[in-house]
């Protein structure tokens, strides 16, 4: 693990995403508290948890379990003046022990999938206050039969991905209210995320030119890369924003 996390230390996001897209699902969140409590999962280096305070104004629980993106989040919050509403918690979203109704909003931008998608939804629908809300980004298929290269992949890599309707039905399934339903940009995966990590990739490769065991991490990550740029009219990362429904 450690070559992949010197890859992903050294990148501005732990995924697709971009602030755009986080202020528009924030903002589809109606009748909102004026300083609501939030918990943000796997917020990674927690580009989008600094929008969130900016954005809410709000008390930020910044939960991951790898210290180096929670070091990276306090510099930046410490930057910005916003560490007064962030408090980076390294425990795994697998130990989490709040008390059920403790969260205005919970909030996963590529993460919650490390529970399972149903796993985390029930598990949010626990901690969150009657009523309260959720918004997340799942990865899904964006037509309803994707290629067959790419259904092979994802059955090895995420057996879980499923048409954005079918995340729909789960959704509801697990008492929520779907508010709103989008899905990010290209850009969110190619500027944000996938290009610095290119960089990343071919200074990596010169370092480790004779480490066969990081060679063959980071050659997967470029095939993901790769994967994207061929297939990026069949999936994707959908933003979800719902609310609790008691």
């Amino acid at each position: 693990m450690e070559y992949f996390y010197e890859l992903f230390e050294a990148l501005p996001r732990g995924g697709p995403g971009d602030n755009k897209s986080t202020k528009k699902a924030f903002n589809t969140i109606p009748k909102r508290p004026e300083q609501p409590l939030i918990l943000d999962i796997g917020c990674g280096p927690g580009v989008q948890t600094i929008e969130l305070a900016k954005l809410s104004n709000g008390r930020i629980i910044a939960l991951d379990n790898h210290q180096a993106f929670l070091d990276k989040l306090t510099s930046n919050a410490k930057e910005e003046e916003l560490l007064d509403h962030i408090v980076p918690t390294n425990i795994s979203m697998l130990d989490m022990d709040f008390g059920e109704n403790t969260f205005d909003i919970i909030w996963s931008e590529g993460a919650l999938y490390f529970m399972g998608f149903q796993n985390g939804l029930r598990r949010c629908h626990q901690l969150l206050k009657n009523d309260g809300f959720l918004a997340v980004t799942e990865l899904v298929y964006l037509v309803n039969n994707p290629p067959a290269p790419l259904i092979q992949y994802f059955e090895k890599e995420y057996p879980d991905i499923k048409p954005v309707k079918d995340k729909i039905d789960l959704i509801e399934n697990e008492r929520f209210h779907l508010i709103t339903n989008f899905t990010l940009p290209e850009s969110s995966w190619l500027d944000c995320f996938y290009l610095p990590m290119e960089e990343e990739l071919t200074r990596l490769n010169k370092k480790y030119k004779s480490n066969k065991i990081a060679l063959g991490i980071f050659e997967e990550m470029k095939n993901e890369i790769n994967l994207y740029k061929k297939f990026s009219d069949f999936y994707g990362y959908e933003f979800f924003v719902m609310q609790r429904i008691n």
